[in-house]
């Protein structure tokens, strides 16, 4: 081997062994200090003789201050121009040194600010809350769990850990957007690929209370789902995820064992049905499905062990039982007959986990006048603005179950017509004959076309395609209602319908509130605001599921003229003598609808034309 090439290799390995670690480029300085050193105590061994005949310090000593201190040359003008040269250059290699070791140590802390910045360190925590994935759900969730953190004891609080492909920064300045700087304090935000099984390490999914994974589509849920029951040794820690295809919740069950999947688009669907037919219904979901007031708890009450449901209801305060838990199962709106149990629990709509109790003595119920309910009017003529949706099938199965035999569903959407046909005839449609036009909803004359005047209810999907940002859906969406807003102008009195519409993105509710339209959905704050729930208490799964199904028993809007006038007391004893749990009531409708739910036993009902009784009731 030449000189040349093993001065190359020489290089080659020196200059992977100072990449590699700070530590051996440190080290590498104080080798090549130690080398100034000895050269310079060679050199001026036998110099170190003033002009006054005095010997000065050893040879050591005087290198090694001119190499660590810049200052002590000044008196070097005592000795020869030997020492004096060697005492310059050994102080100008000082100079280089200390400059490279301050650079090194620079580096080194900078870098370690910026993965700082970029949330690459590990979590410590235990028994957090983690939120993972991509997407505005991430954000949502969040926020709502900080809101549920709020009514934690002190010292008992638990952390909040969001972990996304974002930056830490992005994080927190989005986080900071949508729930302000106090809330951001609250989270702890860390960055890397959510499918990567090291990067998942770094949050303590085996440590955790409770975990919710986010994403844009199912494979990239069930993916990061995988890896993270790779860490998990146990499937003890609660996981909620979203799926969009209802056959995948099989397969997130196998995959992770105590996993709850919420089929978002579904859950949407079924909120749209329900909300066409009662307007003024999703400020009532939301009041319930927040953090923010009155939701939903299961708790248990040994005082109420041995006593039927209808003297529990007599005796209830700081809440209301809306269902019992027995053997595991949540029944909704049960029979008065039926006795709660050891090992029961009750199904409580309260403000707080805590504040509900049960008053010692039973009240006696006043003497009321009973109001035969109205039913909730059945959709016969029904028109739905698609969209690029392909999903809608699910949808007009519900519109079935809740319409009169021989009603009309017009689906004008945005496929061909063949393709939006074959949607179609996909579900098993008894009671609607349904057509499917293919259109452009953004264009007035199209939609002008299809006279939505003449419909019985009105429906604007936020419908995407793949590649689609929610911005883009919601534009759409909102263009078709400023659309329908003119013409229900011109209509004037021939209009009967009510339109309702899906928004996806909260933050362009003021836009779809411009349009005047009977009644919307917030579709990421929805679906968010019940994974929220779930990862806390995964119980209320089956509450939900009943809750959104056509059968058994639902949330319905009683007109105030149903209910004689009184105390909310005086209500609920209504309630239950038709078969009905009373939560609160509505007034005001669109975005001035307000929702009491839970109000004082002794509050009277206000006086309005308009009022709306909630009730849980069966069909």
């Amino acid at each position: 081997m030449s000189i040349k090439d093993l001065g190359k290799k020489l290089q080659y390995y020196l200059n992977d062994l100072l990449i590699r670690n700070p530590l051996w480029q440190i080290m590498f300085l104080v080798f090549l200090s130690a080398v100034l050193i000895i050269a310079a105590m060679v050199l001026v061994k036998g110099h170190m003789i003033t002009r006054r005949g005095e010997a000065a310090e050893t040879e050591f000593w005087w290198s090694f201050t001119r190499l660590m201190d810049q200052g002590t040359f000044i008196d070097d003008d005592e000795y020869d121009t030997r020492a004096k040269t060697v005492g310059v250059m050994i102080t100008l290699s000082g100079i280089m040194i200390l400059s490279l070791l301050i650079g090194i140590l620079s580096s080194k802390i900078n870098e370690q600010l910026e993965k700082l910045k970029k949330g690459r360190s590990a979590i410590l925590e235990k028994n957090h809350y983690l939120v993972c994935g991509n997407g505005d759900r991430l954000y949502e969730v969040t926020r709502e769990l900080i809101k549920a953190r709020k009514d934690e004891r002190l010292g008992n609080k638990r952390s909040i850990v969001m972990f996304s492909g974002s930056s830490r920064e992005e994080m927190e300045e989005l986080m900071t957007q949508r729930a302000g700087r106090k809330s951001v304090k609250q989270v702890l935000c860390r960055s890397g690929e959510v499918k990567d099984i090291d990067a998942l390490r770094l949050v303590g999914f085996d440590k955790s209370s409770g975990f919710v994974i986010i994403g844009e589509n199912d494979e990239s849920v069930l993916k990061t789902l995988i890896a993270v029951s790779a860490l998990c040794e146990t499937d003890k820690t609660v996981g909620v995820c979203e799926i969009r295809n209802r056959s995948m919740q099989k397969v997130a069950e196998s995959a992770y064992g105590n996993v709850c999947c919420v089929p978002v688009r579904e859950v949407v669907m079924r909120l749209l049905v329900q909300i066409c037919r009662q307007p003024g219904l999703s400020a009532v979901y939301k009041e319930l499905l927040s953090f923010d007031g009155n939701e939903f708890y299961l708790c248990s009450e040994r005082k109420g062990t041995g006593l039927p449901m209808k003297d529990i209801y007599l005796r209830q305060s700081g809440g209301v039982v809306a269902g019992i838990q027995k053997n595991g199962k949540v029944h909704l709106n049960p029979s008065s007959d039926v006795v709660y149990e050891e090992g029961d629990k009750l199904l409580i709509l309260s403000e707080h986990h805590d504040s509900f109790r049960l008053l010692p003595v039973t009240r006696k119920p006043g003497s009321v006048l009973i109001h035969e309910p109205e039913p909730v009017k059945k959709l016969f003529r029904m028109l739905v603005f698609s969209g690029y949706s392909r999903n809608f099938g699910p949808m007009l199965g519900l519109l079935n179950d809740y319409s009169e035999e021989g009603a009309e569903i017009t689906v004008a959407g945005s496929l061909p017509a063949a393709e939006g046909q074959k949607c179609v005839n996909e579900e098993l449609l008894t009671n609607c004959n349904v057509t499917y036009l293919s259109m452009d909803r953004t264009v007035p004359e199209e939609v002008k076309s299809l006279n939505p005047e003449k419909f019985n209810s009105i429906m604007v999907l936020s419908g995407k395609q793949i590649g689609d940002t929610d911005e883009k859906a919601d534009f759409e969406c909102i263009v078709t209602l400023l659309i329908i807003k003119r013409i229900r102008e011109d209509a004037g009195n021939n209009w009967n319908g009510t339109v309702v519409a899906e928004i996806r993105n909260p933050r362009n509710r003021k836009l779809a509130t411009a349009a005047e339209i009977d009644d919307f959905v917030i579709s990421n704050e929805v679906c968010s605001m019940i994974m929220a729930q779930l990862v806390r208490q995964k119980d209320l799964g089956p509450v939900y599921k009943e809750i959104f199904t056509p059968a058994g028993s639902e949330i319905y809007l009683r007109c105030g003229s149903q209910y004689t006038r009184g105390s909310f007391y005086d209500l609920e004893i209504q309630g239950r003598r038709r078969g009905e749990i009373v939560l609160g009531w509505l007034t005001g409708r669109g975005n001035k609808a307000k929702v009491t739910l839970n109000p004082s036993r002794n509050k009277i009902m206000p006086e309005s034309k308009n009022i709306k009784i909630i009730a849980i009731a069966e069909r």
